[in-house]
């Protein structure tokens, strides 16, 4: 009998055992990669209506201040003077209120190219689950084949266009965030930057490359960005494409086309630099194409 009890005990450790490591890998296999990048909060700053942090000085300011607006209340009242009105654009509540209209367009603008993404699967895992009976000869299927891919151009472009409306608006929401001090908080950094990245790569995605160039510029100014060469080769591709438009079409100065030829360089080294490093063979090699490409050398 007590053997019996033994074995019994130790079948239910090992069923808890075998339970626990199931439990762990099911959690693992179903687990969502981390974030890329920092982390976007859900609101800029603590609003202005809270009273924690405030001093008793402070309080009693507010306390008199709402006790004036409530005598002189006129919801007839235009002011002439428009200056004065525009200070409530420097205060917490509509910074927060800004932000939040900003995340809710970019969200929207993200979700729009994930379900474009997940149409587009779904449709190249129908394409290839049918039977293609019909399909006698080989020029049939390269005509069905270029048809498909034609439609899925289509709808990422068509996808990419409107997810560049949302992240537009954001940008244009975040842009009238007027408060300086907010506007270098990493909260309203990280969301600007997120936000002209998703632009610059749906924009770039629909071959409007000279529209990137601007937001690139201004994603570069931001914090750490400078840093990530991503940016730098995308710009360098932008005003490639610029310099060998007015080229072909005989469209500028050759001082106009000098300047780009030299951002372009500019960026295509430092992209270089920042990816793989000074001294290193690909860094020698792009400096040899620049120097190719450039009056004045390069040193590697």
């Amino acid at each position: 009998m007590k053997n019996l009890k033994a074995i019994f005990f130790l079948l239910v450790l090992v069923n808890f055992s075998l339970f626990a490591q199931a439990k762990d890998a099911a959690k693992d296999a179903g687990a969502e990669p981390p974030e890329a990048g920092d982390t976007i909060k859900g609101e800029l700053v603590a609003d202005d209506d809270t009273d924690a942090g405030l001093s008793e000085e402070d309080r009693k300011k507010k306390k008199e201040i709402l006790r004036q607006e409530a005598i002189w209340k006129n919801q007839d009242f235009v002011g002439y003077n428009k200056n004065f009105e525009e200070l409530h654009k420097l205060s917490k509540a509509f910074a927060n209120n800004k932000y939040r209209l900003a995340l809710s367009s970019y969200q929207s603008g993200m979700n729009t190219i994930l379900k474009m993404r997940e149409s587009v699967e779904q449709y190249r895992k129908e394409q290839a689950e049918k039977k293609r009976l019909d399909e006698k000869w080989y020029w049939q299927k390269v005509d069905r084949k270029s048809a498909e891919e034609r439609y899925i151009s289509r709808e990422k472009i068509s996808a990419k266009l409107a997810a560049v409306t949302y992240f537009t608006k954001a940008i244009n929401h975040l842009d009238e965030i007027t408060n300086p001090d907010l506007k270098e908080t990493e909260a309203y950094k990280t969301l600007l930057s997120a936000v002209y990245r998703s632009w610059v790569m749906a924009e770039y995605d629909t071959q409007n490359y000279p529209q990137c160039i601007p937001i690139l510029e201004l994603y570069l100014e931001i914090k750490e960005n400078e840093k990530e060469y991503p940016a730098h080769k995308y710009l360098a591709s932008c005003y490639s494409f610029e310099e060998n438009t007015l080229k072909k079409y005989k469209a500028g100065s050759d001082d106009q086309i000098a300047k780009l030829k030299y951002k372009k360089n500019v960026h295509l080294l430092r992209a270089t630099e920042l990816k793989y490093g000074k001294g290193t063979v690909e860094y020698k090699h792009i400096v040899d194409l620049v120097n190719k490409d450039e009056v004045i050398s390069v040193n590697p």
